[in-house]
């Protein structure tokens, strides 16, 4: 099996966005998220996952410069990422078409496939 990444991305800007919905549509939201990772789970190919913050710090370059990030041109934030086995890319792209985030037309999977650590 291989490894995979999904990355996904939301057109949400701020904590003050996630305040907007009300506690029933949160609780409707998670319930969602946890059937989808439930499933990958139960087939034994789930590693791990969290969600992220929608604000972080940014170091660029040699000089190192510190910005707030994650991009200050970017609309979409990052909202979280799950590790994954996968037979292939299109296992892994199979897996992520059940993603709540897809049920928008803004959200985003992005699949990555995690390089093999060399020795």
């Amino acid at each position: 099996m291989k490894e995979f990444m999904l990355i996904f991305r939301a057109n949400i800007q701020s904590e003050e966005d996630f305040a907007k919905f009300s506690p029933e549509a949160m609780q409707q939201e998670l319930a969602l998220w946890g059937v989808w990772m439930g499933s990958i789970a139960q087939q034994g190919k789930m590693i791990s996952g969290h969600p992220l913050q929608s604000h972080g710090k940014v170091l660029r370059g040699t000089a190192k410069k510190l910005t707030d990030g994650p991009f200050m041109e970017s609309k979409e934030i990052v909202g979280g990422y799950l590790l994954i086995k996968a037979t292939d890319e299109h296992d892994a792209l199979e897996m992520a078409k059940g993603c709540p985030s897809l049920r928008t037309d803004d959200g985003t999977v992005e699949v990555r496939e995690i390089m093999p650590a060399v020795a």
